[in-house]
């Protein structure tokens, strides 16, 4: 979260109110030692947590509401992300009469299960950071047992421990990177921060660019992210759902495509390739997901969205931008493209794109009032740092690309009807227009 809130806020902005990242950071701080100090006391600061998870409920509410509104069919995604939220504030609500017995049991599910998802990627994929990705696995499968056996901590305290120790680990973060946006320069750009240059399974962030204020104007055309799902570019043998939509479908032949990811913007078109094909069949698929050296192949850049569609096909799926840094894109650009290494967990297409997008967007929020308040009140917030935080720990693939880029959009171009009461309301306004429209023509056969 503090990573998304110093890209869209930018550089200059966090280099002008340094100080502000302290001040929350010792808040933050106070807070954190506060709970825990009150976990063995009296337990007034429950308050807060049962007005975090009042805001989860609102919110899961209102979001099954407008599953139930599309055509008077369940929209069973946006059901689940219902579910979801307010499954978090069950968690969170402090429930004198079970002890916190069925939440402590879902905090320990949670741990070992994102403990087993954290091991078995960094085994997989060997990224530049894998064995302390190991390492923080096997600390969550520890304190699973820890949650789920009792001991040494009742059950009554994990809610309030976790919340804690989530404070106190932002806490420490603001504080760190206080002293960093201090040190930051009138041209460089957030990605310089250790925050940045540590994400990703290699170090491929190239930040050694100019990078000039956001502007106060659009660019003349906008910024336009292409993607090319695995099953919208390929004619596939079987579906699998989750894998099909965020890893890679097998086509009729056997051969595993993991669709592909592209960006344009006036003149600069970024769409990264191997030189020469890599062989994805299923047999050896596995040994070329190694983020290491020895899987880095030559690559090319392709010149245009034209050339792509005629030697391949369209892009199934397109998320625009008016407002971006074209300046700042095409210095980047400028530099990265030097290098053309393609490797396909840590410097593939969607990498590729999701980098210069960073480069584009930073600072566009730089200029609105109170815009880390909006952003932290904000539920597609919290999804976009979901996503990407799931996609630096694995790798990014066309189908987190476009959820990422999708969310980022809501985000940073919210609409007056994504507040929580006017979508209640229209919610529910549409329907009751469809149920009376479907008891329309049994009304006219009674008569």
């Amino acid at each position: 979260m503090i990573k998304l809130i110093f890209l869209l806020t930018g550089a200059q902005v966090l280099r002008k109110r340094w100080y502000w990242l302290a001040f929350f950071g010792v808040a933050l701080l106070i807070l954190a030692l506060s709970i825990l100090y009150d976990i063995s006391s009296d337990g007034l600061l429950s308050v807060p947590l049962d007005t975090l998870a009042t805001f989860f409920v609102i919110e899961g509410i209102v979001q099954m509401v407008l599953a139930l509104t599309k055509e008077m069919l369940i929209d069973w995604l946006t059901m689940l992300k219902g579910v979801g939220f307010l499954f978090v504030a069950f968690l969170i609500f402090d429930i004198p009469e079970d002890n916190n017995d069925v939440s402590a049991l879902l905090f320990g599910i949670a741990f070992f299960l994102d403990g087993m998802f954290r091991i078995a990627a960094a085994l997989v994929l060997r990224g530049v950071r894998w064995r302390k990705h190991c390492f923080t696995g096997v600390v969550e499968l520890l304190l699973s047992v820890l949650i789920i056996s009792d001991w040494p901590f009742h059950h009554h305290i994990t809610v309030p421990l976790c919340f804690a120790l989530l404070l106190l680990s932002i806490a420490i973060n603001l504080l760190l990177m206080a002293r960093q946006a201090h040190l930051l320069t009138d041209d460089s750009s957030v990605t310089v921060l250790p925050l940045f240059q540590a994400a990703g399974l290699r170090r491929w962030h190239s930040s050694r660019y100019v990078h000039p204020p956001f502007p106060d104007q659009p660019p003349s055309q906008p910024l336009t992210v292409y993607v090319w799902t695995p099953v919208g570019s390929s004619v596939v043998r079987e579906r699998y759902r989750l894998i099909d939509r965020y890893i890679a479908a097998v086509d009729h032949n056997g051969v595993i495509s993991t669709g592909h990811a592209a960006m344009g913007a006036e003149d600069i078109y970024i769409s990264h390739y191997p030189r020469d094909e890599i062989d994805r069949d299923s047999g050896n698929f596995r040994a070329v997901l190694r983020a290491g050296e020895h899987n880095d192949v030559a690559g090319r850049f392709l010149p245009s969205l034209a050339a792509e569609i005629a030697s391949w096909c369209r892009p199934d799926k397109q998320v625009i931008f008016p407002h971006y840094n074209q300046a700042a894109l095409r210095h980047y650009w400028l530099r990265y493209s030097a290098n053309t290494t393609y490797n396909l967990t840590a410097r593939n297409c969607s990498s590729t794109v999701i980098q210069a997008l960073d480069v584009a967007i930073e600072g566009i929020l730089a200029k609105q009032p109170y815009a880390g308040i909006r952003l932290l009140s904000d539920p597609n917030f919290w999804l976009l740092g979901v996503v990407r935080g799931r996609a630096e720990e694995m790798t990014w693939t066309p189908g987190l690309a476009l959820d990422y880029v999708r969310l980022l959009k809501r985000v940073i171009e919210p609409h007056p009807s994504q507040l929580w009461p006017v979508r209640l309301w229209q919610g529910l306004r549409l329907r009751y227009a469809l149920w009376q429209q479907k008891r329309a023509p049994s009304r006219s056969v009674v008569k």
